[in-house]
């Protein structure tokens, strides 16, 4: 799996494939768990067929169609195809070899990219899953979703401390929020005023209110942003999965980095930004009752995504609180037989004084230790940063037939 793990946006996708093996590849993917929500239609057949049918039908969001001849005869097909396509339609195609030529003048037409026959189901997933990630307008943006395997661990201490680590060392333009309602306390130690409710922010994201959310927003530093929605009832429910999933979307456009506190928050909206986020990190204490959690919690997450690639992060928390029945680090390891990313030992001083005075932890002075294991962690999570930096140019969101017609 790639960077593209995520449960992808819902979205119509025709193949078009000549060879067994790309048939099957293609079919495979309904049980690939990004693919829930794409409606795969898979013909074995060419791009004859291809441009019959959309002189029948609209075309859908990205079309794949397998050839076995790559001359002048394929291009003027491609084109009698744009013509029965809407503009927003992409295209990927599969030919019978590596032509490097060919690969460039498909590009400079507007396909999306061109596979080597057969293609592997990873290998047409992955393609796929990139195309209609960048034709949403979301894939340059990393999520990153902090869970506790119980209350009291410090999850939302973890997920404030990751925001600011990214935010203010790496200098990514990040959005940190949480989305437990009125349950939510991550704003406090920031001293931002509590001036909207979450279903507030999840409706203007539905209207498309650029301006009204943005006065909403409170703007931490140059590079990182809060939500400050802790103000919502706390008895009701904050929304839907959609309309979350909505919110989140709206904001992937613009923030390069989206750090969110899931504790506190309903299990469905859990689970749908779960499913959602390219990074999960898991935080426990060393104690029993947290680890036993902490078990179940990443095997269920694992089972739901079925991406071993991209296990979520194990955070060991406030170790060191009371050692005489704390669960050591080997042993941790052992018993859950799971890797730990990264264990912090509990600074009494540090994090009490950081508490009573309502500041976030690692940008304390006494806090160097602290912050530098918590930077590298998040260095961890974001590996290739200079990906994240957003183009200032808008993007065109016309399809390939677009183009090629403009030609």
């Amino acid at each position: 799996m790639t960077s593209a793990s995520v449960l992808l946006p819902p979205a119509r996708v025709d193949v078009y494939g000549l060879n067994k093996d790309t048939v099957e590849s293609a079919n495979s993917l309904v049980r690939d768990w990004r693919f829930s929500r794409v409606a795969l239609r898979v013909e074995n057949a060419g791009i004859d067929k291809a441009i019959s049918d959309y002189e029948q039908h609209i075309s859908p969001d990205l079309i794949i169609i397998e050839v076995d001849d790559i001359g002048d005869s394929f291009l003027t097909k491609l084109e009698q195809l744009a013509e029965n396509c809407v503009e927003e339609t992409d295209a990927i195609i599969i030919g019978p070899k590596n032509d490097v030529h060919l690969y460039r003048k498909l590009i400079s037409m507007g396909v999306k990219d061109y596979l080597v026959t057969p293609a592997s189901e990873d290998e047409l997933g992955d393609v796929i899953a990139t195309v209609l990630l960048d034709k949403k307008g979301l894939s340059e943006s990393h999520i990153i979703s902090v869970i506790g395997a119980k209350g009291g661990v410090g999850t939302t201490s973890i997920a404030q401390s990751i925001a600011c680590e990214i935010a203010d060392k790496l200098e990514q333009k990040t959005l940190l929020t949480d989305i437990a309602g009125g349950w939510g306390s991550l704003t406090i130690p920031f001293g931002a005023e509590i001036t909207t409710t979450l279903q507030e922010i999840v409706r203007q994201a539905e209207a498309g209110a650029d301006d009204d959310i943005k006065r909403l927003l409170h703007k931490d530093t140059e590079k990182l942003t809060l939500i400050p929605s802790g103000g919502g009832t706390m008895l009701e429910n904050v929304c839907d999965e959609n309309s979350l999933e909505n919110m989140i979307d709206y904001f992937m456009r613009t923030y390069p980095v989206i750090v969110l506190d899931l504790s506190a928050a309903e299990r469905d909206l859990q689970k749908i930004a779960l499913k959602k986020s390219h990074d999960i990190v898991v935080v426990s204490s060393p104690l029993l009752p947290s680890l036993r959690n902490a078990r179940s919690l990443i095997k269920e997450i694992c089972e739901s995504r079925k991406d071993s690639e991209n296990k979520p992060h194990l955070v060991i928390n406030m170790k060191g609180i009371n050692t005489s029945i704390e669960v050591g680090l080997k042993e941790i390891s052992e018993i859950l037989e799971y890797e730990i990313d990264l264990d912090i030992q509990y600074d009494t001083k540090l994090f009490m004084n950081s508490e009573a005075n309502e500041k976030v932890a690692v940008r304390e002075k006494t806090a160097e230790k602290t912050a530098k294991l918590i930077e590298d962690f998040a260095k961890k999570l974001l590996p290739e940063l200079s990906k994240l930096e957003k183009d200032s140019k808008t993007e065109s969101k016309s399809g390939f037939l677009s183009k090629l017609l403009g030609k």
